[in-house]
């Protein structure tokens, strides 16, 4: 049996997109990316300010341990170092309390302040995202003290 080819079909001349219908694509394709992107960061933003205070957490319990073995909570001069390693005095010191020195450093890689008080305690002190005082959202501080 015989079959005859039937021609292509071809497309009328308009049947593309034109240029503003491309146009117009990349643009709502870009909005609903920045969107997402906007998104994303916030989330981010939100992680790094848990993990900051899970690390202020962690430097307290060290803290803590320190205490328990020396009876003393570290100088300001000594500071969150005396975690890891011994200092000048010795005596009671079973460190390192720490394993990761990277501890030191809140998620934005600024190093977490120690500060004594008045009362002989202290105060841990993450400065947020943008390593300043102060701030709002992820770059508001973090402390945690003593007694907290």
């Amino acid at each position: 049996m015989l079959t005859r080819k039937r021609p292509a079909k071809r497309l009328p001349a308009d049947a593309g997109l034109t240029i503003l219908e491309l146009m117009i694509v990349l643009v709502i394709l870009s909005l609903i990316g920045t969107v997402v992107a906007v998104q994303v960061v916030g989330q981010m933003d939100r992680a790094k300010v848990d993990v900051a205070r899970l690390q202020l957490r962690q430097l307290q319990n060290a803290l803590t341990l320190f205490q328990l073995d020396t009876h003393r909570n570290p100088s300001a001069a000594e500071g969150l170092a005396v975690l890891i390693d011994p200092p000048q005095d010795p005596a009671g010191w079973r460190g390192p309390y720490l394993k990761n020195q990277d501890l030191l450093a809140d998620p934005w890689g600024h190093l977490v302040a120690y500060a004594v008080d008045d009362a002989g305690g202290y105060v841990l002190t993450s400065r947020g995202g943008d390593g300043k005082e102060g701030g709002e959202g992820a770059a508001a501080d973090i402390t945690l003290g003593e007694a907290q």
